[in-house]
């Protein structure tokens, strides 16, 4: 028995990164979330080995190989699933140390005459 699809819910995307439903693209063409709208798509690498390319296409986007050929969005970030981590740094609570050198440099003058030319 067939389900009839219901309007507005045959292609619906996610935000690769939380899974909720993404309304806006960042700077890469991906669609996403508000929330992600700066972040980027780490590089991903294909099953040969070989880095992916992220194209836009008609139906969205999509990656290519070189070797094996387009390859689906979504299959693509199955294979690499560290692409999608954000990694949030937190600012170190310790006081920054004051680096202090070793040696002190204490410009010198040297004059130099039209005489003096293999000095240079």
């Amino acid at each position: 028995m067939r389900i009839p699809k219901k309007y507005g819910q045959s292609k619906v995307n996610n935000c690769p990164f939380c899974g909720k439903q993404s309304i806006t693209q960042n700077e890469q063409g991906i669609p996403v979330c508000v929330e992600h709208n700066t972040t980027s798509l780490n590089d991903c690498k294909c099953m040969c080995g070989d880095y992916l390319d992220l194209r836009q296409g008609k139906f969205g986007p999509y990656f290519t190989c070189m070797n094996c050929g387009n390859l689906n969005f979504n299959k693509g970030l199955e294979l690499n699933p560290d692409a999608t981590n954000l990694k949030i740094s937190q600012p170190e609570a310790t006081e920054p140390k004051k680096k202090q050198s070793q040696f002190k440099f204490t410009p010198t003058e040297t004059v130099v005459t039209s005489d003096e030319l293999d000095f240079m």
